[in-house]
């Protein structure tokens, strides 16, 4: 696959089937994820992969977070939408409303966008991604480049992906079940693949036109 076609071809899956994913291709993955840049070659991330019992163990774990009410403690801070600028509001109110009108009612798109969040997409594997505390918020970009770069190999590699904030809410859950030090912070989680054919996932968000993006200074 030519890299714009992957590129244009990505997108966020909502649903995966229950297809495992082989471990060799996981590998495979982040090999090649690893030749994101980063500075000053500092390569911040690590990788857990979470599936099976374990991944199991964090969808059960969540849920009961949620039947309590707790709505988590990511270790990145979270703003309000409301105090986002107007820009990345009206982008998110776009995304809204498409997916609204891409079900025959908003209840329908509300209850599949409810479910999909819940169970974690269905993911057979999440990829969480973290760097060390003891690192500048630089490494949040780098991490950022790390985890599109294997988005985009799992693209090529015929995997679906979708990275998400819902699966980093309970960081202190995470830390037991994946034996991750205390003295790294998740990032994001990256469920990988393989998709299934539901109408969730066959909805694509519009880009704004190139001239409200692109600023020329000659």
């Amino acid at each position: 696959m030519k890299l714009t076609e992957a590129i244009n071809s990505r997108h966020s899956v909502r649903q995966f089937t229950d297809q495992p994913v082989d471990r060799d291709l996981i590998k495979k993955v982040v090999k090649l994820a690893q030749q994101a840049p980063s500075w000053v070659n500092s390569q911040p991330w690590q990788v857990y992969c979470a599936m099976g019992k374990s991944l199991a163990q964090i969808k059960t774990a969540y849920h009961e977070e949620d039947l309590a009410g707790n709505h988590g403690h990511p270790d990145l801070a979270v703003m309000s939408r409301e105090d986002w600028s107007d820009g990345t509001q009206a982008n998110m109110k776009q995304w809204r409303h498409g997916i609204v009108h891409h079900f025959a009612t908003f209840d329908e798109a509300h209850q599949q966008m409810t479910e999909a969040s819940q169970t974690l997409y269905n993911s057979p594997v999440i990829l969480y991604i973290t760097i060390p505390k003891a690192s500048p918020d630089w490494s949040i970009l780098d991490a950022g480049a790390f985890g599109q770069t294997l988005m985009l190999a799992a693209t090529d590699l015929g995997l679906g992906s979708i990275p998400t904030y819902n699966s980093v809410r309970f960081p202190d859950i995470l830390h037991q079940i994946l034996n991750v030090p205390d003295d790294e912070r998740f990032i994001e989680g990256i469920s990988l693949g393989y998709e299934k054919k539901a109408k969730i996932n066959s909805y694509r968000s519009e880009r704004r036109p190139l001239g409200e993006v692109l600023h020329f200074s000659d």
